[in-house]
């Protein structure tokens, strides 16, 4: 398809209405067709707009996956639901185990430094959670997970203006039960689980929980032996309700998950051809080891697989209380600790010749002093310690309710927010001497930024509402509005201008956002709305800058308005569900991150307002029973991202070096598929034999669609390349098991067909590689649980 037809989808705000107008008339006239079946869809309960409502009956683009889906689809983190939902992606960064890089509709940060704001907000049980560092957790006793699609301004607020993701658990049932489950596989993989229910006494239940999970990384090194990649985590969570009369109900959590593992499974792509001929025999032994393909031995030397930790505790404390009809009062307070922690971060070590690699930081020279490095040293081209840590503490109050015998219902809350964020960064690397300075051309020497090390302060506190009323039995309208403050203070100390500062910044922002919902119920089984919703994220400090100047500049604040047209239909005699939505979104002072790797700063980014860019896209989901025994599920997204302003510095990119003026509009040739893929998809059949007198038998097969996507908004060198990745499951449920116990065992693939794509990219720049990791290759397991 060439580039004019691509624009031919471009759809502006009134070609959306007219598309949708259309759509919506052609619906009614089938949703009624008589289908004599006795399997019908059932009612999805969502809190999309912080209270209970049914999914269909709701105005907003939202994908939900309850409790029987997520198990279905092997899920056991948020990140594994992004590859069957449209418009969202989620991935892990090239050197994390625990942070992921997360967008809704192209509204995308791929930096997970304390001080960059995510685009999307991440609630578990109503809590905010403020940082996609640490947001890879294992949750236990996951009830489901609903991701609101587009900016959640109103209602939500703080940094969702790409959208929200909200994981709700499972709250005690008052009734003696429970489940443990274990599971087998390859790369002697294992998962354990129990889930222990207790009786209600004095109007007190209680439900335990406990996962475990382990698994060899699916890598080697050529230098050891020792695979690479390998996970180890445990997960608690204790939750305990108390409900003293039916109006009254206190639900206290505290959960915990610790994660131990190697994350070395970065491959070198590419090295430039520049610094491979500057940088002598050190880099020619990068380069000739580089490979785009994906490989299975790796030049990382990793002596300890667990070294890699992220630790999380949480408390959570929700109280509710029902008034009457007009008044329901919530409050939401919580407290989370998050601490992480890697000695290495190595993207790969090459031995050193004795003779071409000078030492300037003193760790590899054998003395301690800058020093020629001796033959056979193994150097990594870039290696980095982390030291991370994180707490925050929230509070919300909610007030819901219906008046006017409820024609007009209503939201409003107060939100307070706390954190503090401190990270310790300190850097070694190997700079090619390209102007021949040092050793002369043909040469390398290793530097250093030993003193990265920052901190970050946060105090955030808003004000909302949303109020609908019922024009009449069939048109209601919604009116949101939510008022933010961020205060920031972040003070870095690292080599900036070429000398060791500690410095201090502070700052604040604000934001105002409205929306507006108007919203049509055809029929019992057809829904429109059509949505004008804004979005806010507060700008920040770049603790990755080069120079003081840079540092204390921070970044702008970034909104979105969003117009929006969506259509939710259950035809076919609830047989068939057919949600949709078409949107366009107005992206103004949005923040680009741009690596700038340097002799002084180490891996610098330098975090720019880029100017203005436009986004159109289609969502599609549908459910399907063509018969009893059949379910199909089919959902498609459509992104597509035009620049209209993008000022920064240009980078050539094939020496990695900045070229020409700090101010140029490069939104001509900018990449528009930045974390953005303009077609994403997910099939996934299903069919339920009957019941046998030995159990039910369910079989499983999907496959998920994304197109080709790059991780820089200048240099596209390596990028992740259209894939199709299959996944296959057998279960066996219902199988009896004692007077009132039953057994379920399941067998499943993941990538069926053993599909490479890149995962996730990181550029070095002047450094002269290009590094990444590739995709987990087929995995296969068994599991099997027992419910009492």
């Amino acid at each position: 398809m060439n580039d004019s037809s691509k624009n031919d989808f471009a759809l502006k705000p009134g070609y959306l209405l007219t598309l949708m107008a259309v759509g919506t008339l052609s619906l009614p006239a089938i949703a009624q067709e008589p289908v004599n079946r006795h399997r019908v869809l059932e009612e999805v309960t969502v809190t999309a707009r912080k209270v209970e409502e049914s999914l269909q009956e709701t105005p907003v683009s939202v994908a939900v996956f309850s409790q029987d889906e997520l198990q279905q689809m092997g899920v056991s983190e948020a990140g594994d639901i992004a590859r069957y939902t449209p418009s969202l992606e989620m991935r892990k960064q090239t050197a994390s185990g625990d942070r992921y890089a997360i967008g809704i509709r192209g509204v995308f940060t791929g930096d997970a430094v304390l001080t960059v704001d995510p685009t999307v907000g991440i609630y578990q049980d109503g809590v905010y959670l403020a940082r996609t560092a640490g947001s890879a957790f294992d949750i236990v006793d996951l009830e489901r997970i609903e991701v609101l699609r587009g900016p959640q301004g109103a209602l939500f607020g703080r940094n969702t203006i790409g959208g929200a993701i909200n994981l709700i658990t499972a709250k005690p049932s008052g009734e003696w039960g429970g489940t443990l489950s274990a599971s087998l596989g390859d790369r002697d993989y294992y998962k354990y689980q129990a889930s222990i229910d207790t009786p209600e006494v004095a109007g007190v239940s209680a439900k335990f929980s406990l996962m475990g999970t382990a698994q060899d990384g699916p890598l080697k090194s050529i230098y050891n032996g020792d695979t690479l990649g390998d996970t180890s985590a445990q997960a608690y969570r204790l939750a305990v309700r108390w409900m003293p009369n039916e109006a009254l109900t206190a639900d206290y959590v505290y959960s915990k998950s610790d994660r131990e593992s190697s994350t070395a499974m970065r491959q070198i792509f590419l090295v430039r051809p520049l610094q491979t001929a500057a940088g002598g025999p050190f880099m020619q032994n990068v380069a000739a080891m580089a490979d785009r393909g994906r490989l299975d031995r790796l030049p990382v030397p990793d002596s300890d697989p667990d070294a890699v930790n992220s630790d999380i505790d949480s408390h959570a404390l929700t109280l509710e209380w029902s008034v009457n009809d007009a008044l329901q009062i919530k409050s939401i307070t919580s407290y989370r600790d998050w601490e992480s922690y890697a000695p290495v971060t190595d993207f790969g070590s090459f031995p050193a010749d004795g003779a071409t690699l000078l030492d300037l930081t003193g760790k590899y020279s054998g003395t301690g002093f800058p020093g020629m490095v001796p033959a056979g040293v193994l150097v990594s081209v870039f290696d980095a310690e982390r030291d991370s840590a994180q707490d925050q503490w929230t509070q919300e109050f909610q007030f819901t309710g219906q008046l006017l015998d409820g024609r007009l219902n209503y939201v409003a809350g107060l939100f307070y927010f706390e954190e503090h964020g401190e990270e310790f960064n300190p850097q070694y690397y190997v700079v090619p001497d390209l102007g021949g300075r040092v050793l002369g051309f043909g040469t390398s020497f290793v530097l250093a930024a030993p003193y990265f090390d920052y901190s970050n302060d946060v105090t955030s506190y808003a004000a909302y509402s949303q109020i609908g009323y019922e024009l009449t039995s069939k048109l209601e309208v919604s009116v949101g509005l939510r008022y933010s403050v961020d205060d920031k203070e972040t003070t870095l100390t690292n080599t900036l201008d070429g000398e060791l500062k500690t410095v201090t910044g502070d700052d604040s922002w604000n934001n105002f956002n409205p929306s507006v919902t108007l919203a049509y119920q055809w029929n019992d089984s057809l829904n429109s709305y059509a949505k004008i919703a804004t979005g806010y994220r507060s700008g920040g400090y770049n603790v990755r800058a080069k120079t003081e100047a840079t540092f204390l500049d921070p970044a702008d604040e970034e909104t979105v308005v969003s117009y929006e047209l969506g259509l939710k239909a259950d035809l076919l005699d609830a047989t068939l569900r057919l949600n949709s939505a078409i949107f366009y979104m107005d992206y103004d002072d949005r923040q680009i991150s741009q690596f700038v790797a340097s002799e002084t700063g180490g891996a610098s980014t330098n975090i720019v307002n880029a100017g203005r860019s436009t986004t159109t896209g289609l969502e599609l989901e549908s459910v399907w029973l063509p018969t009893d025994n059949f379910k199909m599920l089919l959902n498609y997204g459509y992104l597509k991202l035009e620049y209209d302003e993008f000022i920064t510095t240009p980078v050539d990119p094939m020496t990695g070096l900045e070229i020409g003026s700090s101010n140029v509009d490069i939104a001509d040739s900018a990449i528009t598929n930045l974390y953005t893929p303009e077609h994403s998809g997910s099939i996934a059949l299903e069919y339920q034999f009957d019941p046998w007198s030995l159990g039910q038998l369910t079989l499983r097969l999907d496959a998920t669609y994304t197109d080709d996507m790059s991780f820089d908004s200048q240099i596209n060198l390596v990028e992740s390349e259209a894939h199709t990745v299959m996944n296959a499951r057998a279960t066996l449920a219902a199988i009896p098991a004692g007077p009132t116990g039953e057994l379920t065992v399941a067998a499943w693939v993941t990538n069926l067909a053993d599909e490479e794509f890149v995962e996730f990219v990181t550029d070095f720049g002047q450094l002269g590689s290009v590094t990444g990791k590739y995709s987990i290759p087929r995995t296969w397991g068994v599991d099997i649980s027992y419910k009492f």
